[in-house]
């Protein structure tokens, strides 16, 4: 038999998990009106909203595992109450952000406390109701501090502070909140794929959750943006549902003046190394600047993680070594004849084709690898694991003689 310990700490761990469930909802519901909207956790409150790092919006997520009613002396009110008195010494005088309190609770229809809900406010009566509640000595001593913290404040203060506040009642239950969350991020499937999409972004969000909770780290993040969400839904949509890229109709011929800009990259020496003529390379820096400008324009314009950008790279680069690896082995075997630059012709050839069958989303671009590629050999002075086609190019590289790096 199955018994609950009696120090047992299940429902307040319940409370910090659909803390953090409910901000993702908080955030996917900002995404399309508000891309703009930061969220952070435990700071002022246990959900803050920013607009350019000033608090907009404060927000105390209580869940319940049973049905129950929020009354004028809850301590879920008076803990919420208190704690919005607190936010309000790290508050800007006079600036008080919209105070609400999400509640799987009920409120009850025409009671008091109903004056703070949305859609039936009284903040007069309300605040007269919330300062008699406060001042009655003979009330519940576990709210009796949070009370007296209350009246402390002066009069125009508690009514500025009461007329903040927004009741959300009959909010989900922890076990209901997937179904909110595929409302307001638009899974309206309920197959074994859209399961899995939910599964992906929820899984993405804990891991950015436990670098905001993680106050002890060095340089962690503070906070996540609704556009940031935004773009990774759309990457996590985007896996499932073969979403492809936006791609220009044309890409232009390079100018001599962008030919002379990339002459004396890292990668044109790398080219020159392997005996490329002058039409190859200038082929090559085109494929190279393309490249460099789709992937620019995707990430600023949030089609693509930096991630996603990431493990594309990991995939090419590891394409790359197993085809280097072969054919230097072979040439320092003497194999492979003593032409070093026939074999690098060789290396870049059969690494350009071998990224063919690799794919950014579903865009079937080659150019789009083979200039990835071109950029990876660009950075070849600065990877710990640099990517290259001579047999001998970090040797060849490190000469003085040869190209510098970029932007040199």
């Amino acid at each position: 038999m199955t018994q609950k310990m009696p120090h047992s700490a299940a429902g307040q761990m319940v409370g910090y998990l659909y803390q953090c469930e409910w901000a993702l909802v908080e955030l996917a519901r900002r995404w399309f009106k508000d891309p703009e909207a930061e969220l952070r956790m435990e700071m002022l409150d246990d959900i803050d909203i920013l607009h350019q790092d000033t608090p907009v919006e404060l927000v105390q997520s209580k869940h319940h595992g049973h049905a129950g009613e929020l009354g004028l002396t809850s301590a879920d009110l008076w803990r919420s109450i208190n704690s919005w008195c607190d936010a309000l010494d790290h508050l800007p005088p006079g600036r008080i952000p919209m105070l609400r309190l999400v509640t799987t609770q009920t409120i009850s229809p025409g009671s008091l406390l109903a004056k703070l809900k949305q859609d039936t406010r009284d903040v007069d009566g309300a605040l007269a109701a919330l300062e008699a509640v406060a001042s009655d000595a003979d009330g519940a001593k576990t709210t009796r501090d949070w009370r007296a913290r209350f009246m402390a404040l002066s009069s125009p203060t508690r009514a500025a502070l009461v007329g903040a506040v927004i009741l959300d009642d009959q909010a989900p239950r922890v076990s209901e909140v997937d179904s909110t969350l595929r409302e307001v991020v638009g899974i309206w499937k309920h197959d074994q794929q859209s399961q899995e999409i939910l599964k992906e972004l929820k899984g993405w969000w804990w891991a950015v959750s436990l670098e905001m909770l993680d106050h002890a780290t060095p340089g962690r993040r503070l906070s996540v943006t609704a556009e940031e969400l935004r773009t990774q839904i759309d990457y996590v949509f985007g896996k499932y549902t073969q979403t492809a890229l936006p791609i220009m109709d044309s890409l232009d011929d390079l100018t001599e003046q962008e030919v002379n800009r990339y002459a004396d990259r890292v990668f044109v020496a790398q080219l020159k190394m392997v005996g490329l003529g002058n039409r190859s390379i200038r082929a090559h820096m085109g494929e190279f600047h393309h490249a460099w400008a789709h992937r620019s324009r995707w990430v600023y314009r949030h089609h693509v993680t930096p991630g996603e950008l990431a493990q594309f790279d990991t995939d090419l680069r590891q394409e790359w070594k197993i085809i280097f690896a072969k054919h230097a082995d072979r040439f320092e075997a003497g194999k492979a004849g003593d032409d070093a630059e026939v074999v690098g012709e060789n290396i870049l050839e059969e690494t350009l084709a071998a990224a063919h069958g690799i794919k950014l989303r579903q865009v079937d671009k080659r150019w789009i690898a083979r200039g990835t590629l071109h950029a990876l050999a660009d950075n070849a002075h600065e990877e710990l694991n640099p990517l290259g086609w001579h047999p001998n190019f970090q040797e060849l590289l490190g000469a003085p003689d040869n190209a510098t790096g970029p932007g040199e």
